[in-house]
């Protein structure tokens, strides 16, 4: 018992010893590392209640297209601000100098495109164009675009600060594949030859294709072995296809096909599929429509993307080869929406004063037409197909019929466009100086070849189109009757007057309305109608007009339709 004692007395002093060591809390170490970081020119801007990126950029001296720029090198700038276009009050941010956001935004990383991959084409901008069509048109690829070409473009032409900048007559150097290859690639490794082909180093895929054709001609390859030979096989990607037929099928090289005309092997098949690929197909879908709207006077906006700032901090990011923005003719702004957009979307853009319009993705230009008549009544409608449209403008008068007229108003003024497409190659273009009588009249005429193409005679100068002025000798020598005593009797008149007076009498001379017409189908037809005193009684159709009809392009158009035209004199 006492032991126990003891042994419990003991425990209870040990315990009172360790306490305090239990209960100290364990050692922490604490490191501290101090970044020094260059920052880039600038000025720090405390964020107020109602600011946006924008309107602070803004304030800053910043034009539209020097904000764009700048965006990436802003954001870089302020890592600490997750999203710059949701700026809060009192934040602090980095505003880059206007001079060097520009400079930034020019510098492009390298293109990392070997020198040999690629040929320089000069280029001329054209109306509606965007360096991505363009480039797409030289046959590159999407892929090769954004990831190379773009820079390599900005790097072959240094006075271009961005791909958004490029203007009507501008020329440019584009960079095309080389070779006709899609994707630019590094030259293979060379690889163990035999040693015969070693001398023909230059051409080797050539030089095998042409032994392969002209087998029956060269025995030194017919000697060889055919089917057990790699190497044809590993060079067919840098063959063309078409000269492998004969490889196959030796016959062919040497007899002609029973559809060949010419007798060198080549079918008729074969010629109308080459025949085919030259044949030009018209032109349609979105292109087409711009062709035609800027006729009309509407404005493409430029470029890929466009970025707006909405009230707030948001802004509305609009992909221009998408959903084209344009510009009408009485101010407003169109949105045109082949593609489905949500409700916000298109809120935003009616915040800004956007029109959007929903139309096919087929790019029709009747529906686009048809969509501009329903959402915009006051200022744009279309005159129905197969109606006679019948305007008098000054005392001429003019009678139009086409599927596509579209009446526009704008100020209390009416502009008519007609569009005129010539359906055949043979197809007569319309006269010089008809486009000028109708544009006298308020009316645009658009005239299109067979591949819906602008097509249409060049204008004459006002000053080199001659109207003569009537007298009674150039009249005489104008009608040559067969008869003149007849005509004119024993003597011959002596003035215009007395020429006048005689032809009425002999009821030669009527007045009335002269007219000249055009068509073309069914459903196209212009006519002008002109006041005149005509002649009759000779070999040709003459006319006589009044001062106030005198207009060289009104002369000159009814002389193309075989009418012998003299003004009177004052």
């Amino acid at each position: 018992m006492k032991r126990a004692v003891l042994l419990i007395l003991a425990l209870c002093f040990l315990t009172s010893i360790t306490k305090p060591g239990f209960s100290e809390k364990p050692l922490r170490l604490f490191f501290e590392k101090n970044i020094h970081v260059d920052r880039k020119p600038g000025d720090e801007h405390i964020v107020k209640q109602g600011e946006w990126l924008y309107k602070i950029l803004e304030s800053k001296g910043y034009s539209a297209s020097q904000i764009q720029r700048a965006l990436p090198v802003i954001q870089t700038l302020n890592p600490h601000i997750p999203d710059i276009n949701r700026l809060m009050p009192g934040q602090v941010i980095q505003i880059p100098e206007v001079s060097s956001a520009a400079d930034a935004g020019i510098k492009r990383p390298r293109a990392s495109v070997p020198p040999g991959a690629y040929e320089k084409k000069p280029y001329v901008i054209r109306q509606g164009d965007t360096l991505i069509q363009i480039l797409k048109a030289q046959g590159i690829s999407n892929k090769l675009i954004y990831s190379r070409y773009l820079d390599l473009f900005l790097e072959l032409n240094p006075e271009v600060p961005n791909s958004n900048t490029l203007r009507v007559g501008q020329e440019v150097i584009l960079p095309v594949t080389a070779n006709g290859e899609t994707a630019p690639a590094p030259a293979p490794a060379p690889t163990p030859a035999p040693a015969p082909p070693a001398p023909k180093a230059a051409k080797p895929a050539q030089t095998v294709v042409t032994q392969v054709i002209e087998a029956g001609q060269a025995p030194a390859v017919q000697s060889r072995p055919v089917q057990p030979q790699p190497r044809p096989v590993l060079s067919a990607p840098l063959v063309p296809q078409p000269p492998q037929k004969p490889q196959a099928e030796p016959p062919q090289a040497v007899t002609p096909s029973s559809g060949s005309s010419d007798g060198t092997g080549q079918s008729d098949a074969s010629n109308a599929t080459a025949t085919k690929k030259t044949e030009r197909s018209p032109i349609t879908g979105l292109p087409f429509v711009k062709t035609m709207l800027e006729q009309m006077r509407f404005k493409f906006v430029p470029g890929d993307e466009s970025m707006f700032p909405l009230p707030g901090s948001e802004w509305l990011v609009v992909k221009l080869s998408e959903t084209p923005l344009l510009e009408a003719p009485w101010g407003g702004k169109i949105l045109f929406c082949p593609v489905p957009k949500n409700a916000a979307w298109i809120a935003n853009a009616n915040k800004l004063g956007m029109k959007v319009c929903t139309i096919s993705p087929r790019w029709s230009l009747q529906d686009v037409l048809e969509k501009l008549a329903s959402s915009f009544p006051k200022h744009f409608r279309l005159w129905g197909a197969g109606r006679d449209l019948v305007l008098s403008r000054n005392g001429v008068g003019v009678t139009l019929m086409s599927p596509q007229i579209a009446i526009m108003e704008r100020g209390g003024q009416k502009r008519i466009h007609m569009i005129w497409s010539r359906q055949t190659k043979d197809s007569p273009s319309l006269p010089q100086g008809l486009h000028e009588v109708l544009d006298a009249a308020q009316v645009k005429l658009i005239e299109l070849d067979e591949f819906n193409e602008l097509s249409r005679l060049p204008s004459r100068p006002r000053d080199s189109i001659y109207v003569p002025v009537a007298t009674h000798l150039e009249i005489i020598r104008a009608m040559n009757p067969s008869n003149p005593e007849e005509t004119f009797g024993r003597t011959m008149p002596d003035s215009l007057g007395t020429l006048l007076q005689l032809l009425r009498d002999k009821d030669l001379l009527r007045q009335g309305m002269i007219q000249a017409s055009w068509h073309e189908g069914a459903q196209n037809r212009i006519a002008v109608q002109v006041p005149a005193w005509t002649v009759s009684g000779g070999t040709s159709k003459i006319a006589i007009l009044d001062r106030r009809f005198s207009d060289p392009f009104l002369v000159s158009v009814l002389s193309h339709e075989g009418y012998t035209c003299f003004v009177l004199p004052d």
